[in-house]
C-alpha cells in the first residue's frame, strides 16, 4: 500500500516518512522544505513540493485507493489567524476532499492536544471530556476545526482516525528542545509551579501509533486518540535535567501565575496591534502550559488501536540529547 505523508519535510513527517521507507512501504512525501525532501529523496521516497490548498497539485500525486497521513501544518503558538485557516482549515478540507474522490483506504489525521488547555491543571484527560468554550490561541482553533471537518468526511465515507499526540520529541525537534534552549540562553527559566506535570511523547512512538491507525480495525474509525509515552514527569525537574545534559546551568525566575496571565495578556495585545508577525515573550498558552499540569489517558489508544510507546522517556532522551548536544557555555 503506497502511504502518502504530508508534512513530511516537518520533523514527524520525516520520521514516519523514514519509517514506513524502513519497513518496504512506497511513500510519497509532501512538503515544503527542499532540503529535507531531497534527504527523504535519497531514502527512496517519492517527494513533490506543492501547497495542500492546491486541488490540482493533489489531484496529480495522490493515488488511488493509498492512505493519507496528514502531518502537515502551521503549528505555532502565535501567528495571524488568517494563516492558521490557510494551512491548518483549508488545507485539511481539501485534502479530504480529494481523498474521498481517490478513494483513499485510510485517513490519518495528526491533531493536537492544545484544545484543551485552559487556564486549570487538568489530569488523565479522556478524549472524549467536555473542551474549553473558546481555545487558547489561534492554532488550537484551527486545529479543532480541522478535525471537525475530517469527522464530516468520515460521515461522507472518508476512513478517518484522529490522532492527538502530546509534546512531541526527539533528534530533529524543531519545537520543544529548541525553545527550552532558548530560554536556557537568558539564564533563568520561568517557574510558576514547580509541581506541575505534564506527558511527552517519543517521536517514534508517536510513528508507532501512526501504524496502528493504519492497520485498526472498524471499531476505529471516525474516533480521536490520545497519544503520549504514557509516563507523566514533572516538568520542572525534567526540564532542568535536560538543559544541565545539554551543559546549560539556569536559575529559577519565580512568577506569580496571575501577574504572568496579565503580563501575557497585554503582550499579545501589544503584539496584535503592533507587531503581529512577531512572537511575544510570554503568551497566555505559554503560562498555561508553565502552571497548570495536563496529562492525558491513553487508555482508549490501547484498547482499540492497539498502541503500546514501546520506547520509554528515558531511552528516549537518551536518544535525544546527543543530538542537542553543546559544551557548557
Amino acid at each position: 500500500m503506497t502511504v502518502v505523508v504530508t508534512g513530511a519535510s516537518g520533523f514527524l513527517g520525516g520520521r514516519l516518512t523514514e519509517l514506513l521507507l524502513e519497513q518496504g512501504r512506497r511513500v510519497i512525501a509532501l512538503g515544503r522544505n527542499p532540503v529535507a525532501l531531497g534527504r527523504l529523496a535519497e531514502l527512496g521516497a517519492s517527494t513533490h513540493a506543492g501547497d495542500l490548498t492546491d486541488r490540482v497539485f493533489l489531484e496529480q500525486v495522490l493515488p488511488e485507493e493509498s492512505a493519507v497521513v496528514h502531518c502537515g501544518a502551521l503549528s505555532s503558538p502565535w501567528g495571524r489567524p488568517a494563516e492558521f485557516y490557510h494551512s491548518n482549515v483549508l488545507a485539511t478540507q481539501v485534502l479530504c476532499s480529494v481523498a474521498l474522490e481517490k478513494r483513499v483506504s485510510r485517513f490519518v489525521h495528526i491533531s493536537t492536544p492544545s484544545v484543551y488547555v485552559e487556564k486549570a491543571s487538568k489530569e488523565f484527560i479522556l478524549e472524549g471530556d467536555p473542551l474549553p468554550e473558546k481555545m487558547i490561541n489561534h492554532y488550537a482553533d484551527s486545529k479543532l476545526k480541522a478535525e471537525r471537518l475530517v469527522q464530516e468526511y468520515f460521515q461522507l465515507g472518508l476512513d478517518t482516525v484522529i490522532l492527538r499526540p502530546q509534546g512531541i520529541f526527539g533528534p530533529r525537534d524543531t519545537a520543544i528542545l529548541p525553545r527550552l534552549i532558548r530560554i536556557a540562553e537568558k539564564g533563568f527559566v520561568p517557574v510558576m509551579d514547580e509541581l506541575v506535570r505534564i506527558d511527552l511523547t517519543y517521536v517514534d512512538n508517536v510513528v508507532s501509533a501512526v501504524f496502528c491507525a493504519l492497520s485498526s480495525g472498524p471499531e476505529s474509525l471516525g474516533e480521536v486518540f490520545n497519544i503520549t509515552n504514557g509516563e507523566p514527569v514533572n516538568q520542572l525537574v525534567t526540564l532542568e535535567a535536560l538543559l544541565s545534559r545539554l551543559g546549560y546551568r539556569v536559575k529559577r525566575k519565580w512568577i506569580p501565575v496571575e501577574r504572568a496571565w496579565k503580563i501575557a495578556g497585554a503582550l499579545e495585545w501589544v503584539h496584535r496591534h503592533f507587531i503581529p508577525d512577531r512572537e511575544p515573550l510570554l503568551t497566555r498558552y505559554g503560562v498555561c502550559t508553565l502552571a497548570y499540569t495536563r496529562t492525558l489517558s491513553i487508555d482508549k489508544a490501547k484498547t482499540l488501536i492497539g498502541y503500546r510507546p514501546g520506547i520509554s522517556m528515558q531511552e528516549g532522551l537518551e536518544r535525544t540529547i546527543p543530538w542537542f548536544a553543546r559544551s557548557p557555555s
